[in-house]
C-alpha cells in the first residue's frame, strides 16, 4: 500500500489489580505484521510518516481536556478508515500510558468466548511491541483462553498498532479478540479487565459499524442508493448514541432489533460492561463518523461505516464537529508567503530523519514529526522535491555527484508528509540508482525544494534559465527538472529543453512542436549551505 486503501461462563473474580510490566519475558513467539504492504504501509519511516499525517489531518480535537480511558476505533485499510481512526489517536502523546488493552472481533475463526495470546510480542515495520508479562496469566480462565489459529491472520488488533507506536511511543500490549459471547461472559470478563485499571492503561476496541450491501447479505433498506445513505447514517447514529450513554442492555436491544451488522458487537458490549466498572462517569466524545461510499471515486454496491469515538472519566466533555466526510487537503494558495529559513532547515532535517528511521532503524522520524507544529496552514498541499548529491569526491569523479532525486510536482500532500516520502523515493525507489544503503548515508548531503504551483506558458521564451523550473508533456510522456538543474548543467533554454524532452523518452527536439509547457519556482534549501 502506498502511503495514503474494510463473537457463558459466570467466573468469580476477585485478587489485586495487575501490575504493569513494560517489558516482555525474554525467548518466545513473536507475531510477525500480517498487513504491513497491503492494509498500512510496509516501510517503518512511511508508516511512520503516514500514521501522523493520518492523526492531522481531519481530527477535529488536537488534545483533550483529559485522557481518554477508552477508545472506539475502526480496522479497515488505512486507504479506507485511516483518517477515521486518526482522530482518535491523535488524542494520545508519548507516556500518557505503559498499557494498552486492544480488543477487536475475530473475523477468521469461530469461537466460544475471549482469545488471548501468549506471545513475547507483536511486530509491525515500526519496531516490536511487547506483551505484558504477567496479564496472561490473570486473564486465562473460564470465558478466556489460547486461540492460536484466530490471532494469526487477524487485523483487528494489529491494525491500530502502528497508530498507537507512534502517539505512545514505548508500551505494553494485551491483544484480545471476542468470539461468540453472551452477556453473562462479557460481564465476567468485563470484571477481570477491570483490574487491569490504574490509570496508566489504555483499552481500546475496535470495531466497523455497520457493513451493508449484497456482499454482507445486510440490506434492509434496500440496494445501496443515495436515498438509502441517510437511512444508514441514522441507523448508525442510533448505535453511536447507545455507546455515548453507555447503555449495554439498550444496545443489545438495539441490535437484536436491527441487526446491525457491526462486527466487533461483542467486544463493543464488552466496553459498556467494562466503563462502569472503572469510569462510572465516563461520557463520550465522537470524533469521527463516516462510511466508504462516502470516499471520492470509490464505486461499490457495499458499504462499511466508521466511527471513532474517546470516552472520558469525568465530564465535563467539549464540544467536538465531528468528522462526518473523508478530510479534504487544501493545495497553499498562489499567494502563499516564502519559508523562512528556518522552516527550510525544518525540513531539510525532517528528510533526514526520515532516511535514518528507514535505513539506520532510529526513531528520528517520530520525534521530528512530534515535534511539528500544527495548524491549519501545516496541513495545505505543496509541491517538493528532494535531491540527494554524494559528497565523497573520489565518487563524485566516478560515479557522477547526483544519487537520486524524485518528488511530488504537483500539490499531493503537506510539506512534512511530502518532504518524508520524496526523500525515501529519492533514496529507494529513482530508477536510475541502485537503493541507498545505510552504510552511505554519511556521504550524502540532502536537498530540499519547495515548488510554487505551476503555470502554463505559451512559449518557452518565457522560460528563465535559473529561476523557473519546467514541466515537458506531449503525447501521454512527461518530464521535469528543477529550477536549479540548467545553471548546475551550463544550458541554455534550448539545450535543457532537447534534454527535458529526452528525459521524457522523446526525441530531443520533441519540444518544438506540439507539447505542452508549465514552469514553476523553487526554494531550495541545502543541508550544508
Amino acid at each position: 500500500m502506498k502511503a495514503i486503501a474494510g463473537y457463558a461462563i459466570a467466573v468469580a473474580l476477585a485478587g489485586a489489580p495487575v501490575a504493569i510490566a513494560p517489558e516482555a519475558a525474554s525467548g518466545g513467539r513473536v507475531r510477525p505484521a500480517a498487513l504491513a504492504g497491503s492494509w498500512y504501509p510496509e516501510g517503518r519511516a512511511s508508516l511512520v510518516a503516514a500514521a501522523e499525517l493520518l492523526m492531522r489531518a481531519g481530527a477535529p480535537l488536537d488534545r483533550a481536556p483529559q485522557k481518554p480511558v477508552a477508545l472506539v476505533v475502526p480496522h479497515a485499510g488505512w486507504n479506507y478508515s485511516g483518517p477515521v481512526a486518526g482522530t482518535a489517536f491523535r488524542l494520545l502523546r508519548p507516556g500518557d500510558f505503559d498499557r494498552v488493552v486492544v480488543m477487536g472481533p475475530s473475523h477468521h475463526q469461530a469461537f466460544r468466548g475471549y482469545a488471548i495470546d501468549d506471545a513475547r510480542a507483536y511486530r509491525t515495520p515500526v519496531g516490536e511491541v511487547p506483551l505484558c508479562a504477567g496479564v496472561f496469566a490473570s486473564l486465562q480462565g473460564g470465558e478466556a483462553r489460547p486461540v492460536p489459529d484466530a490471532v494469526g491472520p487477524e487485523h483487528s488488533v494489529e491494525i491500530e498498532l502502528p497508530f498507537l507506536q507512534v502517539a505512545l511511543g514505548r508500551f505494553c500490549l494485551v491483544p484480545i479478540l471476542a468470539g461468540e459471547t453472551d452477556a453473562d461472559m462479557e460481564r465476567a470478563f468485563a470484571a477481570r479487565l477491570s483490574k487491569l485499571d490504574d490509570g496508566r492503561t489504555l483499552f481500546v476496541f475496535s470495531s466497523d459499524f455497520s457493513h451493508y450491501g449484497p456482499r454482507f447479505d445486510y440490506q434492509p433498506f434496500g440496494a445501496l442508493s443515495p436515498a438509502v445513505l441517510p437511512k444508514i447514517r441514522a441507523m448508525n447514529e442510533r448505535a453511536v448514541a447507545l455507546l455515548a450513554a453507555v447503555d449495554a442492555s439498550g444496545f443489545r436491544g438495539y441490535l437484536q432489533e436491527t441487526g446491525n451488522t457491526i462486527c466487533g458487537r461483542r467486544d463493543l458490549e464488552t466496553l459498556l460492561e467494562l466503563l462502569p466498572r472503572i469510569a462510572p462517569k465516563a461520557r463520550a466524545l465522537t470524533l469521527a463518523a463516516y462510511a466508504s461510499s462516502d470516499i471520492p471515486g470509490l464505486k461499490d454496491d457495499s458499504a462499511v461505516a466508521y466511527t471513532a469515538m474517546a470516552f472520558l472519566r469525568e465530564p465535563p466533555v467539549p464540544a467536538v464537529a465531528t468528522l462526518t466526510a473523508p478530510p479534504r487537503l487544501e493545495d497553499a494558495p498562489p499567494e502563499t508567503p516564502a519559508l523562512t529559513d528556518e522552516a527550510g532547515t525544518r525540513l531539510v532535517k525532517l528528510a533526514r530523519a526520515a532516511l535514518d528511521s528507514e535505513l539506520r532503524g532510529t526513531d528520528d522520524l517520530q520525534k521530528a514529526l512530534a515535534a511539528w507544529p500544527a495548524g491549519r496552514d501545516q496541513e495545505r498541499r505543496q509541491g517538493v522535491f528532494v535531491t540527494l548529491n554524494r559528497t565523497d569526491p573520489q565518487e563524485i569523479r566516478t560515479q557522477g555527484k547526483l544519487r537520486g532525486c524524485i518528488g511530488q510536482p504537483e500539490p499531493t500532500f503537506p510539506l512534512y508528509y511530502g518532504t518524508a516520502e520524496a526523500a525515501l523515493d529519492a533514496a529507494l525507489h529513482d530508477p536510475r540508482f541502485e537503493p541507498v544503503k545505510a552504510a552511505e548515508l554519511p556521504r550524502l548531503s540532502l536537498e530540499v525544494t519547495v515548488l510554487s504551483p505551476r503555470r502554463p506558458i505559451a512559449s518557452y521564451k518565457e522560460i528563465k534559465i535559473g529561476t523557473h523550473g519546467v514541466v515537458l508533456q506531449k503525447s501521454g510522456h512527461a518530464a521535469l527538472f528543477l529550477p536549479q538543474v540548467a545553471p548546475e548543467q551550463g544550458w541554455n533554454v534550448e539545450q535543457m529543453l532537447e534534454a527535458l524532452s529526452e528525459k521524457a523518452g522523446l526525441p530531443k527536439d520533441a519540444w518544438r512542436e506540439g507539447a505542452t509547457l508549465s514552469v514553476f519556482t523553487g526554494q531550495v534549501f541545502p543541508e550544508h549551505p
